[in-house]
């Protein structure tokens, strides 16, 4: 069972790799690996709306339209709110901290595989291995924590090269940018903390 933190995974893949138009199946098969089944997919991030101050943009709809065709994956969105000019991600974390333990406790998976090397989930990790389960973590080692280290079975390191063939044809690639005018004026740095601040990303 693969659960991903779809804001991170966007950031580290423009910034290692320089796109993020990735084949969601392909990369979590490759993940799994050809002697394991692939049970489930989760992917968490934030629900943008077309409210308030900050307009949204139409791609991230049609982003999620096309992960909903993609078979065992399902999409877990959290909620933002405007802070100061910045946005607060509510909610991401949790869902995915939650749904690790409980499916852990439900015994649905024996290896859960985490896309994130954010150490805020070390205490779902560590809950999940005490009902016997595996836990991995994939992420590029300039964004793997310590506790992420600590409390996984496992580290897959993931590099440039790990994403050879796994991107979309060039044809239908349109990089995809979801920076708010407040984003885009103040290039302010993504604090994180107990409630994130991250820019809306698909």
């Amino acid at each position: 069972m693969i659960f991903i933190d779809g804001s991170n995974l966007y950031h580290v893949l423009l910034k290692n790799c320089g796109r993020s138009d990735l084949k969601f199946l392909d990369f979590a098969n490759k993940l799994t690996g050809p002697k394991r089944n692939l049970e489930k997919i989760y992917y968490y991030n934030v629900r943008q709306e077309l409210q308030g101050k900050i307009k949204i943009p139409e791609e991230q709809q049609k982003f999620l339209t096309s992960l909903r065709k993609i078979p065992k994956l399902e999409i877990k969105l959290g909620i933002w709110k405007e802070q100061n000019g910045s946005i607060v991600e509510k909610g991401v974390d949790v869902m995915l901290a939650t749904d690790l333990v409980l499916h852990a406790v439900k015994n649905n998976f024996d290896t859960a595989i985490i896309v994130s090397g954010d150490g805020d989930f070390f205490p779902a990790m560590e809950t999940a291995k005490k009902e016997g389960k595996r836990i991995e973590v994939a992420a590029f080692e300039s964004n793997i924590s310590k506790e992420a280290t600590e409390y996984s079975n496992n580290v897959i390191k993931l590099r440039k090269s790990f994403f050879n063939h796994l991107w979309m044809p060039k044809r239908n690639y349109k990089k995809l940018n979801f920076k708010t005018k407040n984003e885009s004026n103040n290039n302010s740095k993504v604090n994180r903390s107990q409630t994130k601040r991250r820019k809306i990303v698909s």
